[in-house]
């Protein structure tokens, strides 16, 4: 069984569910998601969230917060120069603290309700993080990766895999929030870079909402079906 880093700091894995173990089957599966901003996976996250409790048993839908370290970054940076935190402080300590923010969400909310059987859906990976990280500096840290290698991979990982223009036109037509087309591309080159993205399930992310999570159910069905086959209510 590998450990959590094994690979040269590479993120950990946890190991596959065995269902010859009973203890192994009463603990909760985690469901995560990656992309790129405006990939769809708060969406996904949501509509997930409400089928997999629907049909097996108690699920939460943990979303990450950012805690005190990443908003004094984002305040002292303003207060002292006048700029973004990454201009401010430097894109590795942005990306060290959010690591740390990441970790803390993890091992704080999503590890005990998994431990107590629940169901956790989270719309963010430490893959993101860990993307975000390579896009913003043009290479892997091993430091980062050290941190975030200690969170178990989830169970099952859907990769929403989009084209950037597309993720782009979203974003600027929901109007909540803005991003850079070059930043995106920047960042969809780097998922599709990483060696992990062999492990994920990858889903066309550019299509219909409906169309995007009628295959994710079908693909936690059948996870389900292979797995836990005594919580199955289909």
């Amino acid at each position: 069984m590998k450990e959590s880093g094994e690979r040269g700091g590479a993120i950990g894995e946890r190991p596959r569910l065995d269902i010859s173990n009973e203890t192994t089957l009463k603990r909760g599966v985690h469901f995560a998601f990656t992309g790129i901003d405006g990939a769809g996976k708060s969406t996904q996250a949501g509509l997930l969230a409400k089928y997999v409790r629907d049909n097996f048993g108690p699920t939460y839908l943990f979303e990450p917060r950012t805690d005190l370290v990443s908003q004094l970054m984002v305040n002292l940076s303003w207060q002292y120069g006048r700029v973004g935190r990454r201009e401010y402080f430097g894109h590795y300590a942005v990306d060290f603290a959010k690591a740390f923010d990441v970790i803390r969400d993890h091992f704080g909310t999503a590890v005990p309700l998994l431990a107590a059987g629940m169901h956790v859906v989270t719309p963010r990976s430490s893959y993101c993080r860990l993307a975000t990280s390579i896009g913003m500096s043009g290479k892997r840290d091993k430091r980062i990766e050290q941190v975030l290698g200690l969170i178990p991979k989830p169970d099952l990982l859907f990769w929403l895999d989009v084209d950037p223009d597309i993720a782009f036109h979203r974003i600027t037509t929901r109007g909540i929030d803005s991003e850079n087309l070059d930043f995106l591309k920047v960042f969809c080159s780097a998922l599709r870079s990483m060696p992990e993205a062999k492990g994920w399930v990858r889903i066309d992310g550019g299509r219909k909402i409906e169309e995007i999570s009628h295959e994710i159910a079908e693909k936690v069905r059948e996870f389900f079906k292979k797995c836990r086959p005594s919580t199955s209510k289909t």
